[in-house]
């Protein structure tokens, strides 16, 4: 009996590649000191704007300018020199003088350096982490894999399933209330009628749940003086109602106020008590979206909310049980579970997009963790996430992790040190131009990254400098922190990769670093124009980027925060 459950649960689970893991310990963090290329010498990084003037030479390192740049040489400077000259005094401006900026440029096919300033300091590049995470998770799963949730239980006989339902999920980082309903949808076309069990889910927290779990509250104001109407989705018993707010005679926004406290019901169910206080204004109407952690009971309860809106009878309630006990349970009563109805995620290749275009923390984190979990066979967990962002980086860009710091998949860190120029490098072998990455993979996430000018973080920057369409990056951004690393295709013949992080001990001015950054990248572009007799056509965003859809309440230029709430599940979206 043990082997033929043993062989039934290796059929029910995902077959995924586990890959190594390596020790994801960061090295200790140490001050960023700026160095100064042509003497070696280290500057205060405050001052990195007052340095000597410089140029580039074509190895990409610096060098003393010639007098001649005041104009005192007879031979004209070279596009290189011209290039150096405008970058050094962009950096040396009022607008990038405050802290440290790290800058590298290299050719995207063969690697040459072109320009390079503090080119090999170890930058906070915040989100810019997501370059590696998001790779990581492709690696691991490929473009292609989509994460399913399945209900399990014995065929339906005449309409009815006699016996429970498992809900057996994969940690997938989207599943939605919605999801739920699709499920109860496919149970309904088949016939299904009433289920006469209950619902079955595992006792991890997040594999069979909703791991953003959001209930919809509805709020609908009463006659002056009485109660406001409060409503949960129908059949939803997972949440209970205290209601003591009254309706205002005025139509004043509301002044609600909400409090939230789990309890048990004698049978030992879950239960969400929500209590309403305050007042509501004449004839107002809203929706409070109720965040909780109570993932698996979410899940299961709106699943039942679904089936009883499709006139399926059912009685039962929430057990939790592993899946090995639940098929052994169920061949012992002389049945073997079958799939009754399967959701399936959006392709990781789409999920990697919205994360890369919008940066968005919490799923960047969920999805290299879950990715490391399945290809680990473990749970999901931060520090299989970094051993395999590591392993990451040690097999593709061959980057040492003795001078890489990264803890989380989302860069929403103050620990994080990356130099410019392994920034690059890991663009260059995620984005294809190495060689070393599979073509599909490659092409799946170099196509996720934001486009200047048209969509993602980058959908309103760069369309002042003609450069719109022509860079695809990942923008960064701490209090402390702006950063941009990406490809840069003016001559099609020659994509350059770039990196440039500004670092600073006190808050910068978020619009006027970006701006010297645009500056910084526009006088690239100008160079490239110069030396390229063949200029290429904007980058137009490829499916299925084309097909994503922006998130409706982020702002035009979100900020970051590392408070403990923002490294929850309830993070915020943020570049």
């Amino acid at each position: 009996m043990k082997a033929f459950v043993a062989a039934v649960l290796v059929a029910l689970l995902l077959p995924v590649t586990a890959g190594a893991t390596p020790d994801a310990r960061p090295r200790k963090l140490t001050p960023i000191v700026a160095k100064q290329r042509t003497t070696g010498k280290q500057t205060d990084p405050k001052r990195i704007g007052a340095n000597a003037r410089v140029a580039f030479n074509h190895a990409g390192e610096l060098r003393p300018m010639k007098d001649s740049v005041m104009g005192r040489r007879a031979e004209p400077l070279t596009a290189e020199e011209e290039a150096a000259a405008q970058i050094q005094k962009l950096l040396r401006s009022p607008l990038l003088r405050r802290g440290v900026t790290g800058l590298y440029v290299a050719d995207a096919k063969s690697g040459q350096p072109l320009f390079a300033v503090n080119a090999d300091d170890p930058l906070n590049p915040a989100s810019n982490v997501k370059l590696i995470s998001t790779a990581t998770a492709l690696d691991l799963l490929g473009a292609d894999f989509r994460y399913p949730t399945r209900i399990l239980g014995p065929a339906p006989q005449n309409g009815v399933v006699k016996g429970d339902l498992y809900l057996l999920g994969s940690y997938d980082p989207t599943l939605s209330i919605a999801d739920m309903h699709e499920l109860a949808d496919t149970l309904a076309a088949q016939g299904i009628t009433a289920v006469e069990g209950n619902i079955v889910v595992g006792a991890d927290p997040t594999r069979d749940g909703i791991y953003r779990a959001i209930v919809p509250i509805d709020i609908v104001a009463g006659e002056p003086g009485q109660p406001p109407t409060v409503t949960t989705p129908m059949g939803f018993d997972l949440v209970q109602l205290k209601v003591t707010a009254t309706t205002s005679k005025k139509p004043h926004r509301a002044r609600l106020t909400y409090k939230t406290e789990l309890t048990q019901t004698p049978e030992g169910q879950p239960r969400i008590v929500l209590s309403i206080g305050g007042a509501i204004g004449k004839d107002a109407h809203l929706e409070y979206p109720l965040w909780t952690r109570q993932r698996t009971a979410t899940a299961a309860y709106t699943l039942v909310s679904a089936l009883r809106a499709r006139a399926i009878g059912f009685t039962g309630e929430l057990e939790v049980k592993e899946l090995g006990d639940f098929v052994g349970d169920s061949i012992s009563r002389g049945y073997l579970p079958v799939e009754l109805a399967r959701h399936e995620s959006d392709t990781v290749g789409n999920i990697v997009t919205r994360i890369n275009k919008w940066s968005i923390n919490w799923l960047a984190d969920r999805l290299v963790m879950t990715a490391a979990g399945l290809a680990k066979h473990q749970p999901p967990s931060m520090d299989l996430a970094l051993g395999e962002m590591y392993a990451w980086l040690d097999r593709h860009p061959h980057l040492d992790k003795k001078n890489v710091v990264v803890d989380t998949g989302s860069g929403l860190s103050y620990r994080t040190q990356i130099t410019p120029t392994d920034l690059v490098s890991i663009v260059r072998s995620a984005g294809g131009f190495t060689g070393d990455a599979d073509p599909d993979t490659a092409k799946a996430w170099l196509h996720s990254l934001a486009v200047a000018g048209t969509d993602g973080t980058l959908q309103h920057r760069f369309r002042n400098t003609g450069l719109s369409g022509h860079i695809v990056g990942k923008t960064g951004s701490l209090s402390t922190v702006i950063a941009l690393t990406g490809v840069l295709e003016v001559d099609p013949s020659r994509p350059l990769v770039f990196s440039l992080v500004t670092n600073s001990d006190a808050p910068l001015v978020k619009k006027m670093v970006r701006r010297a950054h645009e500056q910084v990248i526009a006088e690239v572009a100008r160079y490239l124009e110069k030396t390229s007799s063949k200029l290429s056509p904007p980058v137009t965003p490829i499916s299925p980027a084309a097909a994503i859809t922006p998130p409706t309440d982020l702002p035009d230029e979100p900020e970051e925060s590392t408070t403990d709430k923002a490294l929850d599940a309830e993070t915020a979206n943020h570049d």
